[in-house]
């Protein structure tokens, strides 16, 4: 096979199911359980259970827990992607199926990745998801506001980040620019100026952490540049957390690489559907399959 890229979520699209398809086969379980261990909790259970998947910590493990352990689940039935890529906190998971980190290794860095963030959000944060504006239009709105572009998706399709009463003020004037506004359920401001100092702090913490180079190149969130050592990993990640993600320039490397095929390792399948912005690539998710032979076959057609 030519090559396809592997997509890793970020938050959004945790459900209480979404381990269903790791747990499924042993070597999900397996990849689970080490997950659980690295936490100090059961993931699967408090997953089940569903009450705290977007709380600011919990939600980044079990996100990350989720996206690995499906990899591990289909890892040995498929070929090797030709890149990975995640976005946001799926950019510790993409380092992580490129062989950086060991699973343990993994979590326990979103852990300190989530804390660091939580500790260093300001009072009354949020995210808001912006559609049907331009950058100007947006800019205009966020002049002089405690509130960031925190994603780039698209030409007319932003995240933003900041403190929510100015995320508020803005909305009203991108609302009568004609853009259509949807609050997210995250309260920490992700990608934005105001987590200045747990950027700092992560980037100190993994300086401090062992890793190997990743075996495939990693697309970085906030330009889309292809990373091949280890040593890359702490600016990319340490400067994601205070940056914007500029998602589109992901998905322009990905058609410059010659990528025609990609894979979204879920939960969700919303990076699937981003893809699909770019004709010349075919994205489908996991989420998508009944089972690892499903995705398996899927791949297999694809390099026909």
């Amino acid at each position: 096979m030519a090559g396809y890229l592997l997509l890793c979520p970020g938050q959004g699209s945790q459900h209480p199911a979404m381990l269903d398809f790791a747990l499924a086969t042993e070597a999900g379980r397996r990849a689970l359980e080490e997950a659980s261990q690295a936490a100090s909790l059961d993931i699967a259970t408090r997953v089940r259970a569903g009450d705290d998947l977007f709380e600011p910590v919990f939600a980044q493990v079990a996100v990350v827990s989720a996206t690995l352990a499906t990899w591990k689940a289909i890892e040995t039935e498929v070929p090797a992607p030709g890149a990975v890529a995640g976005y946001s906190v799926g950019e510790v998971s993409s380092w992580s199926c490129a062989g950086t980190w060991t699973m343990a290794e993994a979590i326990s860095l979103v852990l300190e990745r989530a804390r660091l963030m939580a500790a260093a959000s300001p009072a009354g944060s949020g995210m808001t998801a912006v559609t049907g504006a331009g950058r100007t239009t947006i800019d205009e709105a966020l002049a002089g506001r405690a509130a960031h572009v925190a994603i780039e998706v698209a030409d007319d399709h932003w995240i933003l980040g900041g403190l929510r009463a100015d995320l508020e003020a803005a909305g009203v004037m991108l609302a009568a620019a004609g853009a259509v506004l949807h609050p997210l359920p995250v309260n920490v401001p992700s990608h934005t100026p105001l987590l200045a100092t747990a950027a700092e702090q992560l980037r100190a913490a993994l300086a401090q952490r062992p890793g190997r180079d990743p075996e495939v190149p990693v697309l970085r969130g906030v330009d889309g540049r292809s990373l091949s050592r280890r040593a890359e990993a702490t600016d990319a990640l340490a400067d994601a957390v205070r940056q914007a993600i500029r998602w589109r320039s992901v998905l322009d490397e990905t058609v410059e690489r010659g990528l025609e095929t990609a894979l979204e390792l879920g939960p969700g399948s919303a990076l699937a559907r981003m893809m699909a912005q770019r004709p010349s690539v075919t994205a489908r998710s996991v989420a998508d399959f009944r089972s690892v032979e499903g995705v398996a076959r899927w791949l297999e057609a694809r390099d026909e």
